[in-house]
């Protein structure tokens, strides 16, 4: 009788323990310092919409919240106080990709703009050398994305730049420029409004990713979520919508990162043969004098 009382007991608690889980609202955060978002408060009034139109279309109570740093993050998920985030295109793949991406967000209508070096001094990337970079504090291998996924591996940062200014967001970064205290910066080609763009990077850098960064969501929870999130259109400046995504594009741009070897390309002789005769036997010397009369000048009258 007492053990069955204890189990009684145990599943009373198991059921209020779920009715309390089932009304606590979602947490989705965001954490993306190199989405084009012209101020902090324009991020955190996008992950309100986002959270707003979760509630609404899912039927899942939902809050945003904003973090400023990678760390804050971190925190928050090991201690389970968020459900779903976006998440930096950029800090993502420095991480490499520890969270199941549902989608991405698109600007223009691109999941993966084109990037540019931008200055408002420099005309060529080698009048740079000794200068100032700008860069968003993404992660903490920012030195590597901008070396070799940016660079594509041609130029090392801190041997070719006097310093790299860290700024909190793309937005600061930009101004860091415009404003004279960096002389350089890489930013998405829309970004680079009145600078002057010294070279394009070859390879496209994928957006803030829509992810699953709680444990034990039920599947049907997380798809009605992602279903929400791809039917939003956001409202106002920044990102403008979401396409459905995977973890590829960002493990690309990680693959990117890794220091780059280069190689002598080893070409196989060609083979050129030379007869005996040709050696052995010397050709035949004709004597031949040139033609000098187009040297000399010839006096007039």
């Amino acid at each position: 009788m007492k053990t069955r009382a204890l189990l009684a007991c145990l599943g009373l608690l198991a059921l209020a323990s779920d009715a309390r889980a089932a009304d606590k609202p979602l947490t989705i955060a965001i954490y993306a310092p190199n989405a084009p978002f012209d101020s902090g408060t324009e991020r955190f009034a996008f992950i309100n919409r986002l959270a707003q139109q979760v509630t609404s279309a899912a039927g899942v109570p939902a809050v945003g919240k904003a973090f400023a740093r990678f760390s804050d993050l971190e925190a928050a998920i090991k201690s389970k106080q968020v459900d779903f985030a976006v998440i930096d295109g950029v800090y993502l793949a420095q991480k490499g990709v520890p969270y199941q991406v549902l989608a991405t967000a698109t600007t223009g209508g691109e999941t993966s703009p084109k990037w540019a070096l931008f200055s408002s001094t420099a005309s060529r990337v080698d009048e740079l050398q000794g200068k100032r970079l700008s860069i968003a504090n993404a992660g903490p291998r920012d030195a590597e994305f901008a070396s070799n996924a940016l660079f594509d591996g041609e130029v090392q940062i801190a041997k070719f730049f006097a310093s790299k200014a860290g700024a909190p967001d793309l937005a600061a970064a930009i101004a860091a420029v415009n404003l004279k205290k960096a002389d350089a910066v890489f930013a998405p080609e829309a970004q680079g409004k009145g600078l002057k763009k010294l070279f394009e990077v070859r390879d496209r850098v994928p957006n803030p990713a829509f992810c699953e960064v709680g444990s034990g969501l039920a599947s049907d929870l997380v798809a009605k979520v992602k279903a929400a999130v791809l039917a939003h259109g956001a409202a106002g400046p920044g990102l403008d919508g979401w396409k459905a995504s995977s973890a590829e594009p960002y493990r690309a741009l990680a693959g990117r990162m890794g220091s780059r070897v280069r190689r002598p390309v080893m070409v196989e002789p060609e083979v050129v043969r030379i007869e005996d005769q040709d050696v052995l036997v010397p050709p035949a010397m004709e004597p031949g004098l040139p033609e000098l009369k187009t040297l000399y000048w010839q006096p007039t009258q």
